[in-house]
């Protein structure tokens, strides 16, 4: 697979994109700089992958906003610069990084990579009266707190693995018993627990006791003992309840120690990635997994245009090969234009003005429809089903954005 092109952003880098105002009106004038900025994770267990794609996704934006005449209000049209510092995929140097952008002045944030850093950033968001924007933090426990400057554009964790059962029980032969493997974190957590009890709504058995012996430590490079639990059970599907380490390691494992479910794996987060197929190479082949976003979805927007056309300019800016799309870099630029819309909306950098603007917003973009509950979740988003085959990412379901048949059983 070709190499992709990262840029190292060092610590606390500022990322100004100069490019001219003529996109926007031709009465507006040029106005001040707005600032958006992000913790994101450019080393640590999220560095390679998933912190890559949200930072890409934020930058994607970021530039694309820029080349369009930037954010305009007030008959001006004003520039956005991204503020971005490695938090190193630690939750805690999320939260002092934003403690950091408020003493320098920037209220407006974009979220960390992973509910984790999420969930530490919100409350200093709160107390600093910044507003923040999350991509890719989909713990529902996040908006238990009752936050009211928080706000996440993706869909919540309870829908990760629900999802993935969903689409099983639609497939022929549909598996009558499943085993879970789940990381010890709050959204793997969730994602499992509600995705059992679809499960078992839909007649399905869960054996290996999934709450116990099959609990691995969160982005764990090795689950062995969960896997030697599952052995035996000889379950027709083994999902996986985590992100990309944890997903990996089970396929990988799961052949080196003969336990093999009889139709196939599944797993949230890590299967629509590129990084996992670079990992695993044949072995992705058949793997399922819940994906936030997809490129059949038929909404758009004047910013990036069709979903079809941000796949297909985001992939030409950084590499990417349209058959493997990372769609953290989908959510992580709605986040992004959601950010600007409301400052649009609000004609207003104010952080209450562009919070009550937010909460207030409902937008048809590419990446589907934009409206914030009560709590400050996008909770009636849908989420989809890719499959990898032939090293290529393949929409399974909902069916009517199916571009492919699902290959099933994906086990021979």
């Amino acid at each position: 697979m070709t190499q992709r092109p990262r840029t190292t952003l060092l610590f606390a880098t500022a990322l100004v994109l100069a490019a001219a105002c003529g996109g926007g009106s031709s009465t507006a004038t040029s106005g001040s700089t707005i600032t958006f900025a992000a913790p994101v994770s450019q080393t640590g267990a999220f560095g390679q992958a998933e912190g890559l794609y949200t930072l890409q996704g934020y930058k994607f934006c970021v530039q694309t906003l820029n080349s369009k005449g930037g954010v305009t209000f007030g008959g001006q049209s004003h520039q956005v610069a991204l503020v971005t510092q490695d938090d190193q995929s630690t939750a805690a140097t999320s939260a002092q990084i934003v403690d950091q952008y408020n003493d320098q002045g920037h209220k407006l944030i974009l979220s960390p990579y992973g509910s984790g850093g999420t969930t530490a950033v919100a409350p200093v968001v709160e107390r600093n009266g910044q507003v923040m924007v999350d991509s890719n933090g989909a713990d529902t426990a996040i908006f238990t707190h009752g936050y009211k400057n928080t706000f996440a554009v993706l869909s919540p964790s309870s829908t990760y693995v629900t999802t993935i059962i969903d689409a099983l029980s639609a497939l022929n032969p549909a598996p009558k018993t499943i085993a879970v493997i789940a990381a010890n974190d709050g959204f793997s957590q969730h994602a499992a627990e509600t995705g059992v009890a679809e499960a078992k709504v839909k007649g399905m058995t869960v054996v290996g006791s999934y709450t116990s012996s099959t609990k691995v430590a969160a982005n764990a490079t090795d689950v062995s003992s969960a896997l030697i639990a599952i052995k035996g059970t000889n379950p027709d599907v083994i999902i996986i309840s985590g992100h990309l380490n944890e997903a990996v390691a089970a396929v990988k494992q799961a052949s080196e120690l003969g336990v093999k479910p009889k139709y196939g794996f599944a797993a949230t987060v890590a299967p629509p990635t590129p990084a996992f197929i670079s990992a695993l190479g044949a072995s992705a082949e058949g793997v399922i997994g819940s994906t936030q976003w997809v490129p059949e979805l038929s909404t758009s927007d004047s910013l990036f245009g069709t979903a079809k056309d941000f796949l297909t300019n985001f992939t030409n800016t950084y590499g990417w090969s349209a058959n493997q799309y990372p769609y953290q870099a989908a959510d992580a630029a709605a986040a992004c234009e959601a950010l600007a819309l409301a400052i649009e909306k609000a004609a207003s950098t104010d952080p209450a003005a562009v919070r009550n603007a937010l909460a207030a917003l409902k937008a048809d973009t590419f990446y589907g429809h934009i409206e914030f509950d009560s709590t400050g979740q996008n909770a009636s988003k849908p989420m989809y089903v890719i499959q990898v085959q032939k090293a290529t990412f393949v929409t399974i379901y909902p069916s009517n954005l199916a571009s492919k048949q699902a290959v099933w059983p994906a086990i021979s």
